[in-house]
């Protein structure tokens, strides 16, 4: 009697797995938004883990990624991880094709100085490779060499201040590519809104980096939410090992497991940072809050005047070089009418309740109009807020303005038209 109900509940648990599996494999693709293929899966899964073990392994060092600088703000601390396999040089930016920092001209190379944010440092990073294939199809001979000097949440007048900055320590460029705008309106009107001068670097930023200084200790609150932070990162740790031993590692219920983990656990992540940020620099100090800011007027005029001078500016020191300028109004998911949003994205790129996304739907109408007076003043200024408008693959990968290949690739061929157009008519080659 025990064998044979030992032998049912056997059948009936094997039964229920296998279903369990069928299904599993049935909907995963619709519950992920990527096929079930057990090689990239497991290959996707070690990364994550060696990801997780690096940030955990650098504890004491990730809580300092960041340094000030006495000309920009803050860099990337030299030889710190940021994001991806490559360390920050000792310019504290990073370029992921390893060039020599101060870069000087070999022959035949048009060099490119690239300025802006985090949208910026990413075209360097994925679009160089588009860009020199497109201005190569056109006739273009020369080797082209994008330099980095952009860095995640820079503003103006950072990327104005890098580039001399850049020029007096010796590095040698035939162009400047500002790729910005979303920071400039976004960062700089929060800075506003927390009593920060919006000519100094985004309180986003420095707010934690300026707490770890003027502070011997955090406080509880803080103190909490980085306990949960490294929480999240431990306890997907221990699941994602888990499956990817054998024979778990062949479950399509145990692969789903852990790729929708690791989905909810980068939103929670994402969303712990940004509380962290956010929380310090409201309650940045004093010495950090730069000279008292009265406002008056419409705070979106006021950081668009300021982005505005910064651009006027840059073209003067690249006139005083001999030195092609471009200046390119980055495009965003919030800007009404410049994309059609796939399913993806509107789950994943999109939360209009965001503050970033709000001031981004407020205000980039703001840049667009400051934009076409710069135009108007003779400066090669490109609006490029609908370059995305017959898109409907997916492009963006954040809620805040992020894009990887497929953006870059698209923003490359247009970049290129405008290096081919701006070099015949500022006839500087």
């Amino acid at each position: 009697m025990k064998l044979k109900y030992f032998f049912n509940y056997s059948i009936s648990l094997i039964a229920t797995i296998v279903l369990l599996e069928v299904v599993c494999l049935v909907f995963f693709k619709s519950l992920s938004g990527k096929p079930f293929e057990y090689n990239t899966l497991e290959y996707q899964r070690s990364a994550r883990i060696a990801a997780i073990l690096e940030k955990i392994k650098n504890y004491d060092e990730s809580q300092e990624l960041h340094m000030f600088h006495p000309y920009v703000g803050y860099v990337a601390r030299p030889s710190i991880y940021t994001g991806g396999k490559t360390k920050a040089n000792e310019y504290g930016v990073h370029s992921a094709a390893g060039y020599p920092y101060p870069y000087k001209k070999q022959p035949n190379d048009f060099v490119v100085a690239v300025v802006g944010g985090s949208v910026a440092a990413g075209f360097t990073k994925f679009g160089e490779t588009f860009l020199k294939k497109y201005l190569h199809d056109h006739g273009f001979n020369k080797n082209v060499v994008l330099i980095n000097l952009a860095r995640g949440g820079y503003k103006q007048p950072q990327p104005l201040f890098y580039l001399q900055y850049a020029l007096l320590s010796g590095f040698e460029f035939d162009a400047v590519l500002n790729i910005d705008g979303f920071n400039d309106l976004v960062l700089a009107a929060k800075n506003i809104d927390n009593h920060i001068n919006p000519i100094f670097p985004s309180g986003f930023h420095t707010g934690f980096l300026s707490k770890m200084l003027t502070s011997q200790k955090f406080d509880p609150h803080t103190v909490e939410q980085l306990s949960n932070y490294y929480s999240l990162y431990s306890n997907e740790l221990r699941l994602l090992s888990f499956i990817q031993k054998p024979p778990f590692k062949y479950s399509v219920f145990l692969n789903l497991l852990g790729e929708l983990w690791t989905q909810r656990n980068l939103v929670r992540i994402k969303q712990l940072e940004f509380d962290l940020a956010n929380e310090s620099q409201r309650t940045m100090t004093e010495e950090f809050r730069g000279p008292q800011f009265k406002q008056q007027g419409n705070k979106y005029e006021i950081v668009a005047k300021i982005w505005q001078q910064a651009s006027k500016m840059l073209y003067a020191i690249c006139k005083a070089n001999n030195l092609v300028y471009i200046h390119v109004l980055q495009p965003n998911q919030y800007v009404k009418g410049s994309k059609p949003l796939s399913e993806n994205e509107k789950k994943s790129a999109v939360a209009p309740n965001h503050p970033w996304g709000i001031a981004a739907r407020e205000g980039y109408s703001y840049l667009v109009s400051t934009g076409n007076k710069l135009k108007n003043q003779g400066i090669p200024f490109y609006d490029l807020t609908m370059i995305f408008k017959e898109s409907t693959e997916d492009i963006y990968v954040d809620v805040c303005c992020h894009f990887e290949h497929k953006g870059n690739a698209i923003m490359a061929k247009k970049i290129a038209e405008i290096v081919m157009y701006e070099v015949g008519k500022q006839a500087l080659f």
